[in-house]
């Protein structure tokens, strides 16, 4: 598809060899080669060295008891061969893997504000950075995380992040940063894949998360400590955020009373005047 390398391997031992050394960055596997058991041992070992796993089969009886397997115990990106669109979907699949060493580096920077998190929550923004699919809107990553939208915001407040929004900006940067920086697909074919409306609204958020235009990013791709630094400078609110905060929720008692008087006249001015005790105000 002209956008990676394709290493083959032969067994299942030889892919959990494999997957002990982090040079690929995608696992795709077909469920009906496999028996439940070897899912079993491809799950444990994703576990230990996680990757971006994509089961791509027909549907049959021998792949159904290995695909349960993946399913309930790994985030594979199931893509079905024989369906209406089985290109697309493989191809957006392989295409949005995420770089699994940039989303590591940052779920590992996040780390201290996501174990203040729901538990169910923080699996959701985890999977999310490692696997390159995951919910497209705030109310949508709520609803997976079986919260209100009310308290997913403030939730992820008080674990000292920017917003809902800003982490679903993060992870859609990890899903699209190997194939905007590594491969020759156009840009606005990849925004496409991510469900943009246009590459302009891809960019927008990607230079709001990382301080970089998408065509930037290909033309001088960032270090990955130095994309890792920015996203994650981006998603932690800063002191002055957080003192901003703790302003706008105090309690009616701790805010000062304050006149505010206009005047007429054809331009209104604004101002605050203290009136003393003694003051009587005229009829």
């Amino acid at each position: 598809m002209g956008h990676g390398t394709i290493d083959v391997v032969l067994d299942v031992r030889q892919l959990l060899a494999e997957l002990a050394f982090p040079r690929d960055e995608c696992v795709v596997l077909d469920p009906s080669l496999v028996s439940a058991a070897a899912a079993e041992n491809i799950a444990d070992a994703i576990a230990r060295y996680p990757r971006a796993l994509v089961a791509y089969s027909s549907v049959t009886t021998s792949a159904l008891e290995s695909s349960v397997v993946l399913a309930q115990r790994t985030s594979a990106r199931f893509v079905f061969r024989g369906t209406p669109n089985e290109r697309s979907a493989l191809q957006r699949a392989l295409l949005l893997t995420p770089n699994s060493e940039l989303g590591a580096q940052v779920l590992v920077a996040l780390e201290p504000h996501l174990h203040q998190l729901p538990q169910m929550l923080r699996d959701k923004i985890e999977s999310m950075f490692s696997t390159g699919d995951g919910p497209g809107s705030s109310d949508a990553l709520a609803a997976a995380s079986s919260i209100t939208r009310r308290s997913l915001d403030r939730r992820v407040t008080d674990a000292g992040l920017l917003s809902a929004r800003a982490v679903i900006e993060a992870a859609r940067v990890t899903w699209s940063y190997r194939a905007i920086t590594e491969s020759i697909v156009p840009l606005g074919r990849i925004a496409a894949l991510l469900g943009y409306n246009s590459s302009r609204t891809m960019d927008q958020q990607i230079r709001r998360s990382i301080g970089a235009s998408s065509s930037q990013l290909r033309q001088y791709p960032l270090a990955l400590p130095d994309a890792t630094e920015r996203l994650v400078h981006h998603l932690v609110a800063s002191e002055d955020a957080k003192q901003t905060r703790s302003k706008n929720t105090q309690t009616p008692e701790d805010v000062k009373a304050s006149f505010k008087l206009i005047t007429g006249g054809m331009r209104s001015r604004r101002g605050n005047r203290i009136i003393p005790p003694d003051a009587r105000t005229n009829p």
